[in-house]
């Protein structure tokens, strides 16, 4: 197997093998998706660097990384819940092998520092992986993620058993009592720009008096969020839910369909009907909308709100690999600290509630002056 990893601007001849080998793949990733990723490679500032492994000039393999700061990072994870790489069915295990041994290689010839986010645990490949990580010279570590909550059931039926609380249908009762109520669901470009522009109010105004405001008042933000749900449809992958209360939309769920199952990914809600939990009444709307399809699974995605855990307790482990060189102290020491936090719940907390905030509103202040 010939293995190409370098910058590389990709052609029309590349989305089409790639095209090819995300259809033949075994996990067929909505955030890796040929259209998704096509659509994400102009925005950046510097070509992305790609992982390509071919077998008889077949594209068998491909991993698309983009730089931020120091660090290389799935090109996916600018909008993502996960990060695959993307590798053809049937390779074997040394073929797997050598692609990620040839990864290592380069990456400790030219210095590189990544970060792999969201990386599934689950994966068929990741024991192979982390033996590579093993044999290889480079100081690498896995610390785990978020979780990323799952619903699947035996059968159609049950999942939206599962979605279909008592406390859920008397809340959505009393909806009908206020107005009419419809459960939207779209599949194209239907009344898209009124569609985003009620997302984006309701998810300002829902994040307004928190720690993590809504990054939606910025123009660019809202730019790139369309044209990620944009190339998503073209892909045929996306569905937007929503609940009109009249003539206005209160529940907003965007979500994607991916190897047969549904990602539950971006949400908002209308505060001022927060009594009535619109946010929760759509999830038991889309579970019957799922089983009327003969769908058994729904992935809540990354992150364990409380909110996810009224219709499931399965987990799916996300993890972070952190690889660099050996004499990147500076780095080494900074993933031990990750580490440390990490691993002490107290410490994690006011991080997350003190700190971050104040990272989070320094980097858009710092992205508004430049």
């Amino acid at each position: 197997m010939e293995i190409i990893f370098d910058a590389f601007i990709p052609d029309a001849n590349f989305w089409d093998e790639y095209a090819d080998l995300w259809k033949n793949s075994q996990y067929q990733s909505s955030f890796q998706a040929p259209l998704f990723l096509k659509s994400v490679v102009p925005m950046l500032k510097d070509p992305p660097i790609v992982l390509r492994g071919y077998r008889n000039e077949q594209l068998v393999g491909a991993t698309c990384f983009y730089k931020r700061g120091s660090e290389f990072l799935f090109l996916s994870d600018m909008k993502t819940d996960h990060n695959y790489f993307i590798l053809h069915k049937g390779l074997t295990g040394a073929e797997t092998k050598q692609y990620f041994k040839i990864f290592l290689e380069k990456i400790e010839t030219r210095k590189w520092t990544f970060r792999l986010n969201k990386q599934p645990s689950w994966t068929s490949y990741m024991d192979i992986f982390r033996d590579a990580l093993s044999e290889s010279k480079l100081y690498w570590k896995v610390l785990p993620y978020n979780p990323c909550l799952v619903l699947e059931a035996e059968s159609p039926e049950a999942l939206f058993k599962a979605t279909n609380k008592q406390k859920l249908r008397q809340k959505l009762n009393r909806l009908k009592e206020k107005d009419k109520v419809v459960f939207e669901v779209l599949h194209g470009e239907e009344d898209l720009d009124h569609w985003l522009e009620e997302f984006y109010e309701t998810h300002l105004k829902r994040w307004a008096d928190t720690s993590t405001a809504s990054t939606y008042n910025d123009p660019a933000r809202r730019n790139f969020y369309k044209s990620c749900v944009l190339a998503w449809i073209k892909q045929g992958i996306l569905v937007r839910f929503a609940i009109k209360l009249g003539s206005r939309r209160i529940a907003f769920v965007t979500a994607l369909i991916e190897n047969g199952y549904l990602v539950h990914h971006s949400t908002s809600f209308d505060r001022d009907y927060e009594k009535q939990s619109p946010g929760l009444i759509i999830i038991n709307l889309i579970g019957r909308w799922m089983a009327d399809r003969n769908m058994t699974k729904m992935e809540f995605g990354d992150g364990g709100e409380d909110y996810k855990y009224q219709f499931t307790k399965q987990e799916l482990p996300l993890l972070t690999i952190f690889i660099t060189h050996t004499v990147n102290i500076p780095y080494i020491l900074n993933v031990k600290l990750i580490k440390f936090i990490r691993q002490h719940n107290r410490i994690r907390d006011f991080y997350n509630a003190r700190i971050r905030p104040v990272l989070l509103r320094s980097k858009r202040l710092r992205k508004k002056i430049t």
